[in-house]
């Protein structure tokens, strides 16, 4: 702490945004946001989006917006998530959607996953699909499911099935059910009944 402190009152970026995160993480909010707002006015664009994160906890919602925005115009990906998630919630759709989309393709797999359900939520499926799959691809489980989700809503059944079996393994209970409730359509009652007994615990 003594030598992060050094580093952060000689003007060290990344020494302020270090320092804060320290004090964010031992509950000293007022110390955190005091680094936040120097390493972000030094051009720290994780601090602008860290200071973001905590204004937003703390209910200063329009500040925590400029923050992200600020960070998101710096190419901070976390930021641009951060901002369309906060839209998405003050009601702003069109504008969340449009964070996503710069998230998704900045590569934060949580923006492809929200981005595919917001697509879904406007019967958009060939992107919801799309964004589902990249999410998928990147190892979100929940997009997996989802996926299997909107296959077997558009009758590819096979694959909806490889997708509720490959988040199954992996432990996902509402896919285990998925699964369980395919193979009973399917007329496979025993193996069925094996994945409601698991997605039961």
């Amino acid at each position: 702490m003594a030598s992060l402190h050094r580093a952060a009152e000689r003007g060290d970026g990344t020494a302020m945004h270090n320092l804060a995160n320290i004090y964010y993480d031992h509950s000293d909010f007022e110390a955190a946001e005091h680094w936040f707002r120097r390493a972000a006015a030094a051009g720290h664009t994780r601090a602008m989006n860290n200071l973001a994160v905590l204004l937003d906890k703390l209910g200063d919602y329009d500040e925590a917006e400029s923050w992200y925005r600020r960070a998101a115009a710096g190419g901070n990906a976390n930021a641009m998530y951060n901002l369309a998630t906060l839209l998405y919630q003050c009601g702003d759709r069109r504008d969340a959607e449009n964070w996503y989309h710069h998230a998704a393709f900045a590569g934060n797999v949580d923006a492809m996953y929200n981005l595919a359900r917001l697509y879904e939520d406007q019967n958009r499926l060939d992107d919801a699909e799309s964004w589902y799959r990249d999410a998928a691809d990147h190892g979100d489980i929940d997009a997996v499911n989802n996926l299997g989700m909107l296959l077997r809503r558009r009758g590819a059944l096979t694959e909806a099935r490889r997708c509720f079996r490959r988040a199954a393994d992996y432990g996902h209970p509402r896919a285990m059910a998925n699964l369980a409730a395919l193979l009973e359509a399917q007329g496979a009652h025993r193996e069925a009944e094996s994945w409601y007994r698991r997605a039961a615990g």
